[in-house]
């Protein structure tokens, strides 16, 4: 008995709820112009965002006026193209809307009937639910229906650089790294490249490389310097990528460049203080009475006999590759061992110290390609040949 009341409930709530969605969905079919109401906007959505970002850029600094006008320009063209596509989409409904109005409500009526008969048969109520928000899986899900708008337009059409330009910075944001790399890569083989594009996908390998600065990023920002001097961000990578390479005076002097330029309320001076405080530090310990010889030292060296060269020399390469054990992080160190050992003559030793430096940094990373270019000036071959 329990079960027939609760079968009835549900039966009764189910011709409810179906009545009242076909109400829902025939209405709006009689109202006049209903359709043309509503008609779909494009990426409209995400060229407003898009503007907002800019002025925020603007206020904090990141960008000069003249890009500014420029990108801003460039956006407002494509939200008003955009809008005049919509407005001729609109009035093309318009003639075409009346003929397909009755058509469609009995489509919806048949489709509800057609539904009523089925569902006893093929339906499951005891069936767990799975809600859109579940399946979209975001924090907003207005933005996620918009992802796969994009998603599915770029599916049919890979080769829209406009639409790679949209959805990369999306993914970036998402955390999405692959795909914003994918992105990023696609709208700059097809729409060529630009300050902007290269910085998001510099900032997308640094971000997948979990904040280290490896070489194709570093070239991707230096090619936005090129395109962009006045660019804060890039300035600032190429700056890391000197600290996290052990050049801590090349990092210093670009750091005290970048907040020069930038306006005393600007976001992000804080965190390039930080970084001028830290290589100052690094700089005022490597100022310390030195662990290894200098290139005069070991030129000196050379010219002695072997017993009085060991003499001056032993101690100090010997006290340089200790530290450097206990300190790898400095490539400039590395740099005077390897030719320190090379200049005295000890080629095993210098192969074996550019084989642990470039294992230490990774052949990618800037500081890999100095050891590259060293062992390439000395001549060593390392012990992975």
């Amino acid at each position: 008995m329990v079960a027939y009341e609760d079968d009835m409930i549900f039966a009764l709530a189910a011709i409810v709820l179906t009545l009242a969605a076909a109400f829902a969905v025939a209405v709006p079919l009689f109202r006049r112009d209903a359709r043309t109401d509503t008609v779909a906007a494009g990426p409209d959505p995400i060229y407003r965002a898009q503007l907002k970002e800019l002025d925020r850029e603007r206020r904090d600094g990141l960008i000069d006026e003249n890009a500014y006008l420029s990108s801003r320009a460039e956006i407002g063209r494509r939200l008003m193209a955009s809008e005049a596509k919509a407005a001729d989409r609109a009035t093309a409904l318009r003639g075409v809307a009346s003929r397909y109005r009755i058509a469609t409500a009995a489509y919806v009526f048949a489709a509800l009937i057609l539904a009523g008969v089925a569902y006893p048969l093929l339906g499951a109520p005891g069936a767990k639910d799975y809600p859109l928000s579940a399946r979209l899986n975001s924090e907003n899900p207005e933005l996620a229906v918009l992802v796969a708008q994009v998603e599915r337009h770029l599916a049919q059409n890979p080769d829209d650089g406009r639409g790679w330009d949209v959805i990369a910075p999306v993914y970036l944001r998402e955390n999405r790294l692959e795909r914003a790399y994918e992105a990023y890569a696609n709208a700059i083989r097809i729409s060529g490249p630009s300050s902007e594009r290269l910085m998001g996908l510099g900032e997308t390998l640094v971000a997948m490389e979990s904040g280290f600065v490896n070489h194709e990023a570093l070239e991707a920002f230096r090619k936005v310097e090129a395109l962009s001097p006045d660019n804060v961000r890039a300035g600032y990578y190429i700056a890391l990528a000197d600290e996290q390479a052990g050049n801590h005076q090349a990092a210093l002097d670009q750091f005290d460049a970048l907040l020069e330029r930038m306006p005393e309320n600007a976001t992000g001076r804080d965190v390039i203080e930080r970084h001028i405080v830290f290589n100052r530090g690094r700089l005022a310990q490597t100022g310390a009475p030195a662990f290894g010889p200098d290139q005069q030292d070991i030129e000196a060296a050379a010219s002695l006999s072997p017993e009085q060269r060991a003499e001056m020399v032993e101690g100090m390469v010997s006290g340089l590759a200790q530290r450097l054990e206990q300190e790898p992080n400095d490539i400039e160190g590395w740099m005077r061992l390897i030719r320190s050992y090379a200049v005295l003559g000890r080629e095993d030793d210098a192969n074996t110290a550019y084989d642990a430096a470039l294992a230490y940094f990774g052949a990618e990373s800037a500081a890999g390609q100095q050891l590259e270019q060293l062992a390439a000036e000395l001549a060593l071959s390392g012990g992975r040949s």
